[in-house]
């Protein structure tokens, strides 16, 4: 008989205990709430990998556990009702408790027991509800529904059913519950909250809404009720659409907008002299519908080829690693371009957009092989750009001979 390592931590919850089903093989289940910062230190998330491919779980995503921190923090009143599922090893639990003689269940205290070298529970589903809470409120308690006991089997059959179960909630849907509610209050909570619409609105509205509503575009895009908007909705759906249709080649599937929002989030950060509508006092192209197209276009494929070549999955998911790869690309494009004068007009064609594409490609060349940024650049007036880059530049001081004695 092998003895057990010894227990480093005791957690008590007040739980119910029951079962769903009088067959043997059938898991038994605890229901039960404890503080999101105590659920990840005794559950961990048996993740997929390319190592591990028994694992119930997909790969945690920074871009989502920053989506629930934001949406607890948005408004006091956000709430998560729904149930992180967690598996328990049963030899890891002790549940004292009186048995309900109207229902069936017991209820009582469940004591959960941490052993050196091992977790006592498993996180099926909920992994970024978890994380995101214990982020944003590490003592916020969450709904925790657990099935004791369960081989690896099990535990991945509860993961498929849980996760291929879910649909997205229509506007008939939710006019079918029949409540009394504001549509626009409703729908104003959500964007703050959660950057959803509901679908109470269309599809595109929904997008446009939830840019209009968050950082970095919060209040420029050029709606009618929008005085100081600039910036065409249809610039950022155009980059929208680009990010969908790289969405499976850079692993950010139902992801596409908070990806985009964060690689423009960084762009204004790298970028804040540019970041403003062009006036006749100060010129900036950053903004601009072209612009907004084809900078995400540059990103993406920039992006797409070193996926293309790397030999093990990066995660665009990470905030560290995307950012890091937003960084390289546009700070090779200098920002003197976008607030310099461009001698090419209405490029917001199919013709022009394809200019600025191979402008920015010229760009990033000249800047990677140490040539002057604005070299072969059609766009820009590269003559007086070259005159004045040589007019800045500090003389060099003569050398004077010396005199023999």
């Amino acid at each position: 008989m092998t003895k057990k390592n010894p227990v480093l931590k005791e957690y008590k919850y007040q739980a119910l205990f029951f079962a769903q089903r009088e067959d043997a093989h059938a898991p038994s289940f605890v229901l039960f709430h404890a503080p999101a910062s105590e659920l990840i230190e005794w559950a961990e998330v048996d993740r997929l990998a390319p190592k591990n491919r028994k694992g119930a779980q997909r790969p945690l995503k920074e871009l989502k556990v920053n989506k629930v921190a934001k949406f607890l923090k948005e408004y006091n009143a956000n709430t998560i009702p729904t149930a992180v599922v967690v598996a328990l090893d049963k030899d890891a639990i002790v549940f004292d408790g009186k048995r309900d003689p109207n229902k069936g269940g017991k209820h009582g205290v469940l004591t959960i027991k941490e052993r050196l070298g091992s977790a006592p529970g498993l996180i099926i589903d909920g992994q970024h509800r978890a994380f995101g809470t214990a982020a944003a409120y590490p003592s916020m308690h969450l709904c925790i529904v657990a099935f004791i006991g369960g081989d690896d089997a099990e535990r991945a059959f509860q993961f498929i059913v849980i996760n291929n179960s879910a649909s997205r909630v229509t506007k008939n849907h939710v006019q079918a519950l029949n409540l009394q509610y504001d549509d626009e209050t409703l729908n104003q909570r959500l964007l703050q909250s959660a950057g959803v619409a509901l679908a109470l609105k269309g599809n595109k509205y929904d997008d446009f809404s939830i840019v209009d509503a968050q950082e970095p575009f919060k209040g420029l895009l050029d709606w009618p009720t929008n005085p100081k908007g600039f910036i065409a909705p249809n610039a950022v759906e155009s980059a929208l659409n680009e990010t969908r249709d790289r969405a499976v080649l850079l692993g950010i599937e139902d992801l596409e907008l908070d990806f985009l929002l964060d690689v423009w989030s960084r762009i204004k950060h790298l970028r804040k002299a540019a970041w403003h509508e062009s006036t006749k006092n100060s010129t900036s192209h950053l903004l601009e519908k072209v612009s907004i197209y084809a900078l995400t276009v540059y990103i993406l494929d920039s992006i797409g080829a070193v996926l293309r070549m790397a030999e093990k999955p990066i995660d665009f998911t990470d905030l560290e690693t995307l950012h890091q790869f937003v960084d390289r690309a546009v700070t090779r494009i200098p920002e003197e371009f976008w607030t310099s004068t461009w001698k090419i007009k209405e490029l917001d064609t199919s013709s022009g957009r394809q200019i600025l594409l191979e402008a920015l490609a010229s760009i990033d060349a000249n800047v990677r092989f140490e040539r002057p940024w604005y070299e072969g650049i059609a766009i820009v007036d590269a003559p007086n750009l070259k005159g004045q880059y040589e007019a800045s530049k500090p003389k060099a001081k003569k050398a004077t001979k010396k005199k023999k004695n």
